[in-house]
């Protein structure tokens, strides 16, 4: 008898432990001992009689690799003692299903029973024990060809896939908008509607595998869609009843609105978006306006119904299925090729090895069927934070033989092969994906089929001083909402459970301001509350012998929250370690190592050199640093300079300058890996990273670098440039990674986590902070580019502020969602505490958002913040409350002195010193940083005299004598002047063909006669004879250069038409094709003086000092001008 058959769901258990003959479903609520019973499950599926399941043919499936991990390391701990019985203590045994269990309830002998689990563990590496990608992966490799994959594909995290699009996206867009693009009328429709960086993000999503092509183009009409048509008319119903509730003779704003929006949703419920075309104007301007305060007559749960469907249908007002017909038309050939491409080259995305193995499934039944046969028993964990597609793939797999639905809501399932254990009161993965909608719909589609439910209730992890106030918060603060939020299930401690070490329960600590201080806001309330926090830690709780730093964690919804409460924790010399933190590139020494690998790479990178000489290798203050510049030793290829300096830095700087150049020569010929290598055996980064604040982390972070750059070595082309390049893009776009773990977790350091971390953790003591801070800050989840809701088959897109109706339904469920997931999330932080909860916040003015200390009030009886609050009453549990002020910040000690040292400050110099400044920063924003002559000359127009008055004769169109322009320089630079004028016409037909885009066809009559004109003089005239005497050049020369002297220093490009030589002098001509005469053309050629001086400074400046001269070249009138 197991030492656990006292406890209140012991007949839950044991169903679910040993029911064979009907699929199970397990709600095992927070601390329940799921894992236990998940190893019993498999326990009792390779013991049992009759048809034990082989280890080979069964799947256990959980969230992470670390679970996984877990689950096997503790099967195989169990299949030993099994082997041993005399080892096997049911009295210590913790819940496990011991050797006699088993032999009683399967009358097995012990040979037998032993000869089992030694077979089990003989094959428990081969078992399929693991995530669901990496059982999505086996499956596909098992089956290459149907898969259409490599079966030696790699899985890419990512990085190599953004690589492979930023790729195919360059060549194809420019492939697009260029003159070979047929499609620019469309494009020009697009881009005039959104940004070519939008949509290159809108591409880059739809390559995601999860994408399904066929959907999309199926998806763009949705008039006829029965799920959207039926939630439209919802909406139609719930505004009219509110607005029958609160309608008058006289509306106000709020009824006009809802009015308005109950019309359109009742017109796109019957018409779709076609309906949009035909809604008045000035229900568009009601719908446009912002709701504003509630009013008179409305309860507050009332009006905020209201502003949440005046909110959608304003939403709706951005439905534009055309624009994204259009948008797929264009995009589908790119989307297609990056997605092969990226497979060929032997990749797979962890979304494309879900997708996959889905369509593998649910396209080749003869596959799915061997599958099914292979595998007996299905075990999942966690399924609640499983996302749908893994849903459909478990599904088909436990599908029962001989049957082959196409739809998961037609698999009729094989009846005790699937057993699956989750509790949708701790589903808060839905920013990945995990619905929990869909887990209803699937526990109701087990029930359906005779399956059975079985409910944990018995918590082994919480004292019931801890566990009694979190059920009663959470019976008020969980509403059940179907497919939305399940009721609170009370959990009951465990029976004869160890006495708690320190006073075990719920605490409620609130800091407000001082009597000589103002209301806090939000960021004063976290600063004062970090403070007391770090403060009670210090003095009142690790004081005490039995607890240590490291039986305390703070949990955060965010660690970007974490800063704040870092920094009192330094400052009070607490120790802690960081779980889960998400910016890797923020981290200053792999900044620092950025700096340093940038530097060796470009010695002129004066800004990386600057933040490694202020850096621990260089060690200078920011004056030391300015001495340097000053005195031109910024170079360190330049290192013997600083051998007689008087500068006080001079000789360490040298030494350092001294070892930067030989490893910027060094590593020039080395492989990426071996001149990473050399940098650290040159560098001492690694000693000064251990010698730093974070120490062992700082360390563990600069070898996650190393090994970064380890990882890149199979790529050929990327040299030391383009990893330095890489990380540069990193820094700048911070992506979300993780710092490296450390191997150990030392028990002297607090625990630092978000929520999501500590998920299947436990502490003695948690603390919640922040509790001030607003969940949602006022903001809604942005939906993705393209979205898919299981349950209802709708898909979703969204591009700039254009959206299709599936996208507008799809975020109004994740906006529901996300509003209960946020009460999930604190249920989840509050479950992890073993003995104490401590929950605390800070008292703010006004309250930021949806903040847990304003949920607190609403549940509960008693002011929160109050002084004369000792206790908050939450049904039956009274929670204490302490109130304190905000104590004195607490500073690091600086050494005493008995008087101030250095001269005191003189303000006016100061002051005229931050005016000349001012009027330097104005100067040098009003100057561009770049120029082209032709801005130069428009700049320039204003100060110059007024040129003479001309006549302008009569000409072109703008866009004829645009293109006419283009194409008379593009027929210069590749014409011959030794050829015969006559042959004009006939380089021009070539010219107008090939460089009109299709969509400009019905300028090419026009065109053609504005060239014959410009030409026809010109290929008789005397510059025409003076280009066929002289020597060219050069044509359409490029070039760069500075401009503007060092004051104001700019740079100029441009391009020079031709640059010839005659009878020894050096000309440039600048051809124009302005409609003048020539008695008009010298005045005229005034204009283009301020570009002439350019020409010939650019000339001069690449050439000598050889004297040039320029004219301008009028083609109309075959006249030039000399300037």
């Amino acid at each position: 008898m197991r030492s656990q058959d006292d406890i209140p769901d012991r007949r839950q258990r044991d169903a679910a432990e040993t029911t064979f003959d009907r699929n199970i479903v397990v709600i095992a609520g927070a601390g329940t001992g799921k894992t236990t019973l998940l190893v019993n499950r498999l326990i009792h599926l390779l013991m049992k009689e009759p048809e034990p399941v082989p280890i080979t043919r069964l799947v256990a499936l959980t969230f992470t690799n670390k679970a996984a991990t877990e689950m096997k390391v503790r099967l195989r701990e169990r299949l030993w003692s099994l082997l041993r019985p005399a080892a096997d203590d049911p009295r210590s045994d913790g819940g496990a299903v011991s050797a006699q269990d088993l032999r009683a309830r399967y009358h097995l002998s012990p040979e037998i029973l032993a000869g089992r689990a030694e077979a089990a563990l003989r094959d428990l590496e081969k078992a399929q024990i693991g995530t669901l990608h990496s059982f999505a992966a086996h499956v596909l490799r098992l089956h290459p060809l149907e898969s259409g994959v490599d079966p030696a594909f790699q899985e890419d995290d990512g990085s190599r896939f953004a690589e492979h699009f930023a790729a195919a996206w360059d060549l194809w867009i420019d492939r697009e908008l260029s003159r070979r693009g047929s499609h620019h009328a469309q494009w020009r429709t697009l881009l005039r509607q959104v940004s070519l960086e939008e949509v290159r993000s809108f591409a880059q999503a739809l390559c995601s595998e999860l994408v399904d092509p066929a959907r999309l183009q199926d998806h763009r009409e949705v008039a006829g869609d029965a799920v959207v048509c039926g939630w439209l008319s919802e909406l139609h119903d719930q505004a009219n009843r509110l607005l029958q509730a609160h309608d008058g003779p006289k509306r106000r704003k709020v009824e006009q609105m809802l009015a308005a929006a109950a019309g359109l949703f009742g017109h796109l419920a019957e018409k779709g978006s076609a309906a949009l075309l035909d809604r008045p104007a000035e229900e568009r301007a009601l719908l446009a306006k912002e709701i504003g305060n509630p009013v008179g007559g409305w309860e507050p749960a009332d009006f905020k119904e209201a502003a949440r469907l005046i909110k959608t249908a304003q939403a709706c007002l951005h439905v534009d299925e055309q624009f994204f017909k259009q948008a797929l038309s264009l995009l589908t050939p790119l989307v297609t090729q990056v997605r092969d491409t990226f497979v060929q080259g032997g990749w797979l995305s962890f979304d494309g090895l879900l997708a996959r193995a889905r369509r593998l499934l649910l396209d080749h039944p003869a596959v799915r069927e061997r599958i099914k046969q292979d595998y007996r028993a299905i075990l999942v964990d966690e399924f609640q934070d499983t996302d749908p597609v893994q849903y459909e793939i478990i599904l088909a797999v436990a599908e029962r033989l001989g049957t082959r639905a196409a739809d998961w809501k037609d698999m009729a399932l094989e009846p005790g092969k699937l057993f699956i254990v989750g509790d949708p009161k701790q589903s808060i993965y839905a920013f990945r994906r995990a619905d929990i909608e869909a887990f209803d719909r699937v526990v109701e589609k087990i029930e359906a089929e005779q399956g059975s439910v079985q409910t944990l209730t018995t918590n082994f992890r919480s004292d019931a001083a801890v566990l009694e106030p979190v059920n009663d918060v959470f019976d008020r603060l969980f509403e059940r909402r179907p497919h939305v939020q399940p009721a609170n299930v009370r959990l009951t401690v465990r029976p004869n459970r160890r006495q708690a070490s320190i006073d075990p329960g719920v605490h409620l600590q609130v800091v407000g301001p001082s009597d000589r201080e103002e209301p806090f806001d939000s960021a004063g309330a976290t600063r004062a509350e970090a403070e007391a926090l770090a403060q009670w830690l210090r003095d009142e709780v690790l004081a005490r012998p039995s607890i240590k730093p490291g039986h305390v964690a703070l949990l955060f919804r965010k660690l970007t929250q974490a800063d704040v409460y870092l920094d009192a924790l330094r400052r009070y010399g607490l120790s802690y370690v960081i779980e889960g933190e998400k910016h890797f590139y923020r981290r200053q020494e792999v900044i620092d190592l950025i700096n340093m690998l940038r530097v060796l790479d470009n010695p002129h990178d004066a800004i990386a050199l600057t933040g490694v000489l202020r850096g621990p290798l260089g060690g200078l203050t920011d004056r030391e640093v300015y001495d340097l510049r000053q005195a031109g030793c910024f170079d360190y290829r330049k290192h013997r300079r600083l051998g007689g300096s008087p500068l006080a830095c001079a000789e360490p700087v040298r030494r350092l300058y001294d070892r930067l150049d030989r490893l910027h020569r060094d590593i020039t010929t080395l492989a990426l890996s071996d001149a990473i290598q050399r940098i650290f055996e040159t560098v001492p980064l690694l000693d000064l990273a251990a010698a730093s604040l974070h120490g062992e982390q700082a360390v563990a972070n600069l070898l996650k670098a190393k090994h970064t750059a380890a990882s890149l070595a199979d790529r050929p082309h990327l040299t030391l440039s383009g990893f330095v390049e890489l990380m540069i893009a990193r820094l700048d776009e911070q992506p979300d990674e993780a710092e490296s773990p450390l191997v150990e977790e030392s028990p002297e350091a607090v625990q630092v986590l978000t929520i999501h971390k500590a998920k299947g953790l436990e502490f003695p003591i948690v603390i919640l902070p922040g509790l001030h801070q607003g969940q949602g800050n006022g903001r809604e989840r942005s939906l993705p580019a393209a979205s898919y809701d299981w349950s209802s088959g709708a898909y979703g897109l969204s591009l700039g502020d254009r959206r299709t109706l599936g996208s507008v339904l799809i975020q109004e469920k994740w906006r529901l969602r996300e509003e209960a997931e946020r009460r999930r999330v604190l249920y989840v932080g509050m479950t992890r505490a073993k003995e104490l909860l401590v929950l605390s916040g800070g008292l703010t003015a006004r309250s930021n958002g949806d903040t847990v200390l304003g949920l607190l009030q609403e549940v509960g009886e008693g002011e929160v913040g109050a002084a004369a609050t000792s206790a908050l009453r939450v049904g039956e549990s009274a929670i204490p409350q302490r109130v304190r002020s905000a104590p004195e910040r607490r500073r690091p000690r600086r050494a005493e002195t008995d008087e101030i040292a250095g001269p005191a400050i003189d303000v006016a110099s100061i002051a005229a010193w931050w005016e000349r400044r001012t009027i330097a920063w104005d100067e040098a924003r009003r100057t561009p940083r770049h120029l082209t002559p032709t801005l130069l000359g428009k700049q320039a127009a204003p100060e110059a005299a007024p040129a003479p008055p001309f006549r302008k004769a009569p000409g072109p169109d703008a866009e004829v004598a645009r293109m006419a322009g283009i194409l008379a320089h593009r027929i210069l630079e590749q014409w011959d002047f030794a050829d015969d004028p006559v042959r004009f016409d006939a380089r021009i037909a070539t010219a107008v063909a090939a460089g009109l885009a299709p969509e400009q066809r019905a300028l090419a009559e026009g065109v053609t006669e504005s060239l014959r004109e410009l030409f026809k003089d010109f290929g008789r005239s005397e510059s025409y004879a003076r280009l066929r005497a002289a020597t060219i050049l050069g044509r359409e020369i490029p070039f760069l250069m500075p401009w503007g002297g060092t004051q104001n220093a700019q740079v100029m490009d441009g391009v020079i038409d031709v640059l010839y030589r005659l009878d020894g002098q050096l000309w440039i001509a600048d051809y124009k094709t302005d409609t003048v005469s020539a008695e008009e053309a010298a005045a005229h050629a005034e204009r283009y003086r301020p570009q002439s001086e350019v020409y010939k400074a650019a000339v001069t400046h690449s050439l000598g000092s050889e004297p040039v001269r320029f004219h301008c070249l009028f083609l109309r009138c075959a006249m030039a001008v000399e300037l």
